[in-house]
């Protein structure tokens, strides 16, 4: 990963740090809804194809994959994470997307077509080359989460 590029989620459960998840929840926490949306936005930075327990139910997930606004980047499950599970966020990140360099990534998201399925789509279009992995990216629901 890109030493300049913060890691939200530098979590060890998910195989993508040394940290551990459970010393990041607080049942107390919750996130505006527009850091929530920021979490939302597809705009793909990096792919490990693969298979992960999930840190706080009995299923398997796929990836990690993870989306980036080009200062920080987070799994695609981060939102999920802090709505379900109460997974806390630096303030600092809090801070940069309830700004309006975080309303200026939102409108820019907004008029892109940016995410995984789309990128794996393009995979699966290649010549001579064999996709596997599902267009949704084995992206699940919050309900199924």
């Amino acid at each position: 990963m890109n030493n300049d590029i913060i890691n939200l989620t530098p979590f060890k459960e998910i195989k993508s740090g040394k940290e551990s998840i459970y010393d990041r929840v607080d049942e107390s926490f919750s996130a505006p809804p527009k850091v929530i949306e920021y979490l939302k936005t597809t705009k793909p930075y990096m792919m490990s194809p693969g298979i992960y327990k999930h840190p706080f139910k009995d299923m398997e997930l796929l990836g990690p994959y993870y989306y980036t606004d080009g200062e920080y980047c987070w799994d695609r499950d981060t939102w999920k994470y802090v709505v379900k599970y109460h997974v806390t966020l630096p303030q600092e990140f809090i801070d940069k997307v309830m700004s309006d360099r975080g309303t200026e990534f939102l409108e820019l998201f907004y008029k892109s077509d940016e995410s995984w399925g789309k990128e794996i789509g393009k995979l699966k279009e290649r010549p001579n080359t064999v996709c596997l992995l599902p267009e949704d990216a084995g992206d699940s629901s919050l309900e199924d989460f």
